[in-house]
């Protein structure tokens, strides 16, 4: 008796990012001073940006365990250097495409309740920091690595002037610190590339505003003008709330980038080299 295989839901909005970038990186570009904003320089900046962190990677690392590794970018592009690499991501749709991008291993699990015997030379959290508690990701890894480990931590937190701001992503710098020294890392390395990400915030709005935006709105338009009922049942969607918030709010906050004015202000993107010293 054949087995049916368990369907695995699209997710919508990272199915459009991919469509759109036509990359396999889910992290931010690290762009060249004076690069037009167009989809040629988003896709070398994302590519500079991992080239970046492997610049970072200590000599004589062999294994890697990359933390929220996406659809496998990251780890398609470590393997090419000979790097033993697996990814370890909850989302079974990001587990089907990460495993049509590369053959390193991957498990279906969140860091929290990862179990294996194996231990590791480095962990990459490329933009994963932000949505662990930084303890809980730090006694994990202290489990994982090996004597002399190291953890490389790559991704944006809020700064001391963003501590009252509401609603604004990630954690302050300054705690992440404070969990750093209580679960016996130490920093190795620390690199700000604030500046040089901003341009991704600024070309994602470009899009939103110049593509997405009209589309969405286009969309609606032939609804109202051609099937009323369907047009009136998605206003009343959108204006259901979840949580204190409209779907409609949701969708834009999903789906629109922050200003890069409100990121350069409140937040600092930072790459951290940790090292396990216990």
């Amino acid at each position: 008796m054949k087995q049916e295989k368990t369907k695995v839901q699209v997710q919508p909005v990272l199915k459009l990012y991919l469509d759109l970038s036509k990359t396999n990186y889910l992290h931010f570009g690290l762009w060249k001073d004076g690069d037009e904003l167009n989809l040629k320089n988003f896709q070398a900046a994302q590519e500079r940006y991992i080239e970046h962190l492997i610049s970072l990677i200590p000599k004589n690392i062999k294994t890697i365990l990359d933390v929220g590794c996406g659809v496998g970018g990251n780890a398609a592009k470590l393997k090419s250097l000979g790097y033993d690499v697996s990814g370890i991501c909850p989302d079974p749709y990001q587990e089907q495409l990460f495993k049509k991008n590369t053959d390193a291993k991957f498990y279906l699990s969140t860091i929290e309740d990862f179990n294996t015997e194996d231990k590791y030379d480095m962990i990459l959290m490329s933009e994963s920091v932000q949505y662990i508690n930084p303890d809980a990701a730090l006694i994990k890894a202290q489990k994982l690595l090996k004597t002399g480990g190291y953890l490389l931590a790559s991704d944006y937190f809020k700064n001391e002037e963003a501590k009252n701001i509401p609603n604004l992503p990630s954690f302050p710098l300054s705690e992440y610190k404070d969990a750093i020294k209580r679960n016996s890392f130490s920093i190795e390395k620390e690199v700000e590339i604030t500046k040089n990400i901003l341009p991704t915030l600024k070309y994602g709005s470009q899009v939103y505003y110049d593509y997405i935006k009209p589309t969405l709105n286009c969309i609606l338009t032939t609804l109202e003008v051609h099937l009323k009922p369907i047009h009136f049942l998605v206003e009343m969607f959108f204006k259901f709330k979840i949580g204190g918030k409209s779907i409609k709010q949701i969708i834009k906050n999903n789906i629109a980038p922050l200003p890069a004015e409100t990121f350069e202000k409140y937040l600092t993107y930072r790459a951290l080299l940790l090292k396990k010293i216990s």
